[in-house]
């Protein structure tokens, strides 16, 4: 062991007291051809020299393995999940029988803080394969996704193709029973009244195929039984296979009166058997048409999801293109999961590479779909905005969230939540360097379980846009659009710190416009006894009911203690009106889990976001 590890770059300058004792500590296994070394997600503890034979080094992304890399004799492998303290990013198996020096996780360490020269050559061996894997795993990724993509395409476009087919082939059965009835209607001895009565009758027909009435499977019964009922007391034959046809168009007991009133006893159960044939054929057409327009829309939305035949920077419709990103991930959005749509009116084009985009779009649905794979009532709410020379795209889910104490280290490479096997952990670092290196825009995260919204954030024109920076998210505690019409969604008690007797005074008509829009307001001012006809408060710990958000109107220096009246009573929210700002009290409230909105007015967001009732 001395005299092998002796020839390894990383220990070739340790000094030999400590060399000894690595040596010591360390330890000679052998590993049979095809036999596990340690697992994708398992814990570090040791890494390894190979003394002799290979090592294949594979990571599983999708169901798939991906060979990283085959390591020979003399190389260190392992050390990764001890220098970053993470469990294993890839399974280690041998390809060869193999021998290999473990050496323990103390030992490790104690090299590279005593040795600046193994410290820099590991630094090296690191740089270089998180190069080569990286490289790799991001054309894996790349081609996982495009399988992916080609998979749910294939799906969506098997249904309408299938709806087509099975129109046509019924088409065809339709268009016999539709000219015999055609024959035997032809044969009736009708007058010029009644052949113009078959006119207007074959124009309803045709309009009830397009929109066939919307009925439950009980009502539906109660009509055809009617329906029923009617014919046998008429005498018509077959009134059981003509009621469900009367039923899909519409037709009711006052119908079939004013239908015998126009044709005899003996001519209206042909007339009824030729409407039923029209409604039929007319109906496979409108079915044939809705399968061959759904086809288009599909390959319509790829080819502009791919950006066929066009250059990479362009004019790119932001909603163009999250629009074509749902229609291609239909096939995994139909687990339940609604999407809601809050687009902004008027949102500019921007300078950007088109496909690409759609990638980040791509992953941070995808992303949001598994993680509401277990969520009741699951919902995606994309919502978008305008914000000066930027564009700001919100992706929202209300799923488990992401644990706080993770939230910063999800854009790095490698780093993922989802159990071994089921991503590369490339994903968000792929979209982060698309919208961040690319776009020079941003992208960041906000996560509480129930709630997680991904920011990107685009400049307009981002070529010419070497100077501006993006605009902050949090700064001023700006919250995302979302998570504000949450609040007002959710808020039913407004506690107005500051509240004025002055109707012409903010302090006094933006509660006042709150309170018409059905919240709870109380007032907080120790010099009135009343306001808007509530009691008023000499401060927030009097107040006897749970507050949801605290709303200041006083003074900058007056805030902290405000804000710490609001964390003592279990507020959800600190709103510091237009004008009002206090950074530290801020960070106080968001510490103890408070949303925090500063310089902000709320009866302008509240419109914005919510419209006014009044």
């Amino acid at each position: 062991m001395y005299d092998f590890l002796k020839k390894v770059p990383l220990f070739e300058s340790l000094p030999e007291e400590d060399f000894e004792r690595l040596c010591e500590w360390s330890e000679e296994i052998a590993l049979p051809a095809g036999m596990e070394l340690f697992h994708e997600g398992s814990p570090g503890d040791r890494a390894f020299v190979i003394k002799s034979g290979q090592l294949e080094i594979v990571k599983t992304s999708d169901g798939r393995e991906v060979l990283l890399a085959v390591r020979d004799s003399g190389e260190v492998i392992g050390e990764m999940a001890l220098v970053e303290e993470m469990p294993r990013t890839a399974s280690v198996r041998a390809r060869t029988d193999v021998e290999l020096i473990a050496i323990p996780k103390e030992s490790f360490t104690h090299l590279l803080d005593t040795s600046s020269t193994a410290a820099r050559a590991m630094l090296n061996t690191i740089v270089a394969r998180l190069r080569s894997n990286t490289t790799l795993l991001q054309q894996s990724e790349k081609m996982a996704q495009l399988g992916t993509l080609t998979a749910g395409v294939a799906h969506e476009l098997n249904n309408p193709a299938a709806a087509v087919k099975r129109g046509a082939s019924q088409l065809r059965a339709t268009l016999t029973e539709f000219g015999q009835a055609f024959s035997h209607l032809q044969n009736l001895d009708l007058s010029p009244q009644q052949r113009e009565a078959l006119e207007t009758l074959d124009a309803a027909t045709q309009e009830a195929a397009a929109r066939p009435p919307l009925m439950d499977a009980l009502a539906r019964s109660d009509r055809e039984y009617e329906l029923e009922t009617w014919l046998e007391d008429h005498d018509i034959e077959n009134s059981w296979e003509l009621a469900p046809t009367l039923t899909d168009l519409n037709y009711d007991v006052d119908g079939l009166d004013a239908l015998s009133r126009d044709f005899s006893g003996d001519q209206l159960p042909v007339v009824i058997q030729w409407m039923g044939n029209t409604f039929t054929a007319y109906n496979l057409l409108t079915e044939i048409d809705q399968g061959a327009g759904r086809i288009s829309e599909i390959v319509k939305a790829l080819k502009s999801y791919s950006y066929l035949d066009q250059a990479p920077i362009q004019a790119v419709d932001i909603h163009e293109g999250l629009d074509n990103t749902l229609v291609i991930m239909q096939n995994k959005l139909k687990k339940g999961i609604s999407v809601r749509r809050d687009y902004a009116e008027f949102l500019p084009k921007i300078q950007a590479y088109g496909s690409e985009l759609n990638q980040v779009w791509t992953n941070l649905i995808d992303n949001a779909t598994d993680a509401l794979e277990h969520t009741e009532n699951p919902e995606i709410i994309i919502s978008t905005r305008w914000d000066g020379d930027f564009v700001v795209v919100e992706i929202a889910d209300n799923g488990p969230g992401i644990p706080k104490n993770i939230q910063t280290k999800i854009f790095d490479p490698f780093y993922t939540t989802k159990p071994p096997g089921k991503g590369t952990g490339l994903g968000l670092n792929i979209s982060y360097n698309i919208v961040v290196q690319k776009h020079r825009g941003d992208i960041r995260v906000y996560s509480k379980p129930g709630l997680t919204t991904f920011t990107v954030i685009l400049p307009v024109g981002f070529e010419s846009n070497q100077g501006s920076v993006p605009p902050p998210v949090e700064g001023y505690a700006k919250l995302s659009d979302v998570r504000l019409k949450e609040i007002f969604e959710s808020a039913k008690t407004i506690a107005v710190v500051g509240m004025s007797r002055g109707e012409h005074r903010p302090s006094h008509s933006v509660p006042k416009y709150l309170q018409d829009q059905g919240y709870r307001i109380i007032p907080v001012n120790p010099n009135v006894d009343e306001l808007l006809g509530e009691k008023s408060y000499p401060d927030l710990l009097s107040i006897p009911e749970k507050v949801d958000i605290v709303e200041i109107f006083r003074p900058n220096e007056e805030v902290p203690v405000i804000v710490e009246q609001a964390i003592q009573i279990g507020a959800r929210v600190v709103w510091m009106q237009e004008g009002v700002i206090h950074q530290a009290a801020g960070d106080d409230a968001r510490t103890a889990g408070l949303d925090v909105v500063m310089d902000t007015c709320m009866r302008v967001m509240h419109k914005r976001l919510m419209g006014s009732r009044t």
